[in-house]
């Protein structure tokens, strides 16, 4: 029988879980009902009620004792305390005006804050559920009584003994390093977010990679708010680096210096607010007409296809976005941040806080990426209009072509692309009379061995003899290498290379004679200058050296002035989910080297994310500064590689166990991969980059 409507306005009837399922994993989370049977979850939820409200109803007031535990099943509301203090309202959280069958008076008012489905467990309902299912009932009140017991010395909006906000007894910060967000069970949650009964809270900082990237992140919703409140809402964010990100979406004649005052500026008055991070969950066809409303068509084309019935959605004001993760609950918690012109568009800073809490490092990467930008190359650029020209301008997109067939088309063209461009690359080489040297450097999985290999074919195509070393044969001896801050042999270290033995055996080679190059064992750490192949440089010959440290001038110095050609290698080109995230290229390296040496060196995936850290180190030490003096930036990115890495990757990243501490970092991948739609290997052609990693590579 259908309640009554009550003094709130909300009319109820009976909750019938079998047509909404996600209303059912809702409440089957919450600290109520977790763990409970699911046959005896279905009698309790049967006899639920429901009623819709619209954003602005005051659901429960203060003394109020009509009904019993009342549950946000979609939407957002907010409890105010005493002193007005609010504090937003978890899915799934109860909260009661008669605490089942031990009515309590709380001093707390609850309000809507968006439209909103809200169930009810009354008193009478509870009194049915103890008489058919005693031991259920028994149960549910022992939980009852833990949740809503008011503490006497917590007379704040904290009103039970079972669950409180994970922000509760969090330091603000540890050893100096803001704190951003908590950990449970090593899964991550907003400080907002509430802690179950027995649940301990622990803090994540700063100094951790996963708290940079919280704190980078709810700047970057913020910045998409002071945009929209200056009335540039086609502004959106690109590809990261280390502290700041690429913004896209500025007008060719505009003064970007002068737009970028003006958002430093708003953002600034958007941290001076304390603006609060708030979260829904919408259904799915509310959330694409949203998305179609303001412009973000990248947003709803992806959620077109997905197979869940809601979205969670986050917002700092007006701007919404799909939640890419847990955010910091307040803006006051962001310092320092800017908005800087860029060469194409703009940069945003993510300032000192980030900077502060990474490895020392030897430059700025903030004036780097503005000397010479990473995605502002011309390939990047040409790869950018070739995809738009196909319709290809986000993941939505992408996963839409794979679906209506016309994935073919898009891997032949990715291919060709970068046939084509290795080509260019191979004819400006032969064009400089004077180039005897190709150095090529990149970061880890940038695809530099199958980029050296068909780079080869097209100078061989050109009438060029190319002749190949490595840096890595030119190691010191382990004894003699240099040890880095963590006390283990720096590899990544340029004093770690003979530079002497290497220079001389590059002049011997240019001077055409015959060199008995070195090799380095990597097994008993010794190396042996004479151990290698012995080599010969032709008249029409140019030597190719690879290797992290080929761009920096201290290897090639100025005596080899006007003969060296650089080359830096890297993938730059990603596609946006929307336009606050995307798949960032130094991700797609990560699922890269987890699928390469899983399949090729039994390396787990678990090991891969431990060693990411220290790895990413090194190439902002010894590879991202040397950048700025290549004379060519490739970029390897392939537009379909992550719908085939994912055919491998997902299983890889579900072998890392629960209690490791990469655990989180492989949750994130694994959340980051899983919109796209797969594309099995045997698509891949056997010359393609991608072939480095995947395996089944053709002779060569």
């Amino acid at each position: 029988m259908t309640a009554p409507p009550d003094d709130a306005g909300l009319s109820w009837r009976p909750f019938v879980h079998s047509r909404r399922m996600e209303d059912l994993r809702v409440l089957s989370s919450a600290p109520l009902f977790a763990g409970i049977a699911s046959h005896k979850l279905e009698a309790a939820l049967a006899l639920l009620d429901v009623a819709d409200a619209p954003a602005g109803t005051t659901l429960a007031r203060a003394g109020d004792l009509s009904r019993g535990a009342l549950f946000i099943l979609e939407g957002a509301a907010y409890l105010e305390g005493p002193g007005g203090v609010r504090q937003s309202l978890p899915l799934g959280m109860p909260w009661t005006p008669a605490a089942l069958d031990a009515p309590l008076q709380e001093p707390h008012t609850v309000v809507a804050t968006s439209d909103v489905r809200v169930g009810c467990l009354t008193r009478a309902r509870f009194q049915d559920i103890a008489r058919s299912h005693a031991e259920l009932g028994l149960e549910l009140l022992r939980r009852a009584v833990a949740l809503f017991v008011v503490r006497q010395d917590r007379p704040d909006l904290e009103a039970s003994r079972g669950a409180s906000p994970m922000s509760d007894g969090l330091p603000a910060e540890v050893d100096g390093a803001l704190v951003v967000a908590a950990r449970i069970d090593n899964r991550t949650f907003a400080l907002s977010d509430w802690a179950g009964a027995g649940q301990t809270p622990v803090p994540l900082t700063m100094r951790d990679w996963e708290g940079r990237e919280i704190y980078r992140r709810s700047v970057a919703l913020l910045f998409l708010e002071a945009a929209a409140a200056l009335d540039r809402r086609e502004l959106r964010l690109g590809p990261s680096w280390t502290s700041g990100r690429l913004v896209q979406g500025t007008r060719p004649e505009e003064d970007r210096v002068a737009l970028a005052h003006a958002l430093t500026l708003k953002l600034g008055q958007l941290v001076k607010e304390g603006r609060q991070a708030r979260d829904e969950e919408w259904r799915i066809d509310r959330a694409i007409a949203h998305f179609e409303s303001c412009g973000w068509r990248d947003a709803s084309v992806l959620l077109e296809g997905s197979a869940a019935s809601h979205v969670r959605v986050v917002t700092y004001g007006t701007v919404w976005a799909p939640s890419p993760g847990p955010m910091l609950p307040t803006a006051s918690m962001i310092s320092n941040v800017c908005v800087l012109p860029h060469p194409t568009d703009l940069l945003l800073d993510y300032g000192e806080r980030v900077r502060r809490e990474l490895a020392k490092r030897a430059i700025n990467t903030i004036a780097l990426e503005t000397e010479s930008p990473r995605y502002g190359a011309d390939m990047t650029a040409e790869e950018r209009r070739w995809l738009e020209g196909l319709g290809i301008a986000s993941v939505g997109d992408f996963n839409r072509a794979c679906v209506t067939g016309e994935v073919r088309t898009l891997i032949d063209v990715a291919e060709g692309f970068h046939e084509k461009r290795i080509a260019a690359v191979a004819d400006e080489i032969r064009t400089h009379d004077k180039v005897r040297i190709v150095a090529v450097a990149g970061p880890s999985s940038s695809g530099k061995t199958t980029f050296l290999r068909r780079l080869t074919t097209q100078l061989q195509v050109n009438g060029v003899r190319p002749l190949g070393i490595s840096l890595d044969d030119y190691y010191v001896d382990r004894d003699k290498t240099v040890r880095g801050p963590d006390g283990d042999y720096d590899y990544e270290a340029i004093e770690a290379i003979d530079r002497g033995l290497l220079t001389g055996h590059v002049r011997e080679l240019l001077a055409g004679g015959a060199v008995k190059t070195a090799r380095y064992d990597f097994v008993t750490g010794e190396s042996h200058p004479d151990g290698g192949a012995t080599l010969q440089l032709g008249p029409k010959g140019v030597l190719i050296v690879e290797g992290i440290h080929a761009l920096n001038p201290e290897v090639f110095t100025e005596s080899f002035a006007g003969g060296v050609y650089r080359i830096f290698v890297h993938p730059a080109t990603a596609l946006p989910f929307d336009p606050l995230s995307m798949l960032e290229p130094t991700d797609v390296r990560l699922l890269r080297r987890i699928v390469r040496d899983r399949h090729g060196r039994g390396a787990a995936a678990e090991q891969n994310l431990a060693r990411w850290p220290s790895v990413r180190r090194g190439e902002r030490l010894h590879i991202d500064p040397w950048r700025r003096y290549a004379s060519c930036v490739f970029d390897t990115s392939l537009v379909y590689e992550v719908s085939v890495l994912k055919v491998f990757a997902e299983r890889y990243l579900l072998e890392v166990p629960r209690s490791s501490p990469q655990f989180p970092s492989a949750t994130r991948l694994r959340r980051l991969i899983a919109p796209f739609v797969p594309i099995y290997p045997d698509r891949v052609p056997p010359t393609s980059l991608l072939r480095e990693f995947v395996g089944g590579a053709g002779p060569h």
